[in-house]
């Protein structure tokens, strides 16, 4: 369910998938400066880099400083090396599922999801009930940021007692804004041009397919029955895997997943009290 600020400001800990550019830096910002006092939790950023054509990940480290400067030690960066999950979610059947799902997308999908996947472990280990993504007003149509995925991702995150949102969409923060909130910060957003802002995240080789997407008023469109279809599958992989990983780990999964629900109920309870009062 889309948040409001006055609600998103009585949310605690986070993680943000997290570039290192212009939606993702800006989303740390907007929601930590507006937490309430008693609710400032960590906030826990997470760029993710793989074995095939990730060129320039320490790029995302840039603003590291700034944000710590912005929010306080707080602020947490790690680059994660997601390849041998992405590998077990898709990567490795990237053309079978290609032609099984229909489309080019499934393989910058699953990406995305084999980031949630090691999102999902990182969170229930920390107790971290929130997941921000950095989808940003325009791209909709992008095949990570469809209503249709948006949705599924959400229901799946909640059984893992992890909200999942996309603030920059929520709050109706477009690319201006944006660009204006690193200004008052003092923070440089680096090079854009239009709805397209490269600024300091690494640059994905593969994705370069969805380029001229942004660049040209013209986009792709994807089929939301399979893209559906091909989360619904992925979830069953996806849930193997935290599962699997918990219990390597020493933990019973059920009983982590319980401990999270709880504290992601308690924060249900404060958003229902907001919701009353406005």
């Amino acid at each position: 369910m889309p948040l409001s600020m006055a609600e998103y400001a009585v949310l605690k800990d986070f993680s943000v998938l997290y570039s290192g550019g212009l939606d993702s830096c800006v989303v740390p910002i907007i929601i930590g400066t507006n937490q309430r006092e008693d609710r400032r939790g960590g906030i826990h950023l997470l760029t993710f880099k793989h074995d095939y054509a990730a060129l320039f990940n320490e790029w995302s480290r840039r603003h590291t400083p700034e944000l710590q400067r912005v929010l306080g030690l707080r602020v947490q960066h790690h680059l994660v090396d997601h390849t041998k999950i992405w590998d077990r979610i898709g990567a490795s059947r990237w053309i079978r599922d290609t032609l099984k799902y229909g489309g080019h997308w499934c393989i910058c999908l699953g990406c995305q999801e084999s980031m949630g996947t090691y999102t999902i472990l990182y969170n229930l280990e920390r107790g971290i009930t929130n997941t921000f993504i950095c989808s940003s007003v325009g791209g909709e149509y992008a095949v990570m940021s469809m209503p249709v995925t948006r949705d599924k991702n959400i229901e799946f995150y909640k059984r893992y007692g992890v909200r999942y949102n996309a603030p920059l969409l929520d709050l109706g923060v477009g690319k201006p804004e944006e660009r204006e909130v690193l200004r008052r910060n003092g923070i440089d957003a680096g090079w854009g041009a239009r709805r397209s802002h490269q600024g300091y995240q690494p640059i994905c080789l593969i994705g370069f397919q969805h380029s001229l997407d942004i660049v040209f008023d013209f986009h792709t469109t994807y089929p939301p029955d399979r893209v559906g279809t091909f989360l619904d599958d992925k979830f069953l992989i996806m849930d193997q895997i935290i599962r699997g990983a918990l219990t390597d780990k020493g933990y019973d999964p059920d009983e982590l997943i319980e401990a999270n629900i709880a504290r992601y109920q308690e924060e249900e309870a404060l958003i229902a009290e907001v919701r009353a009062t406005s």
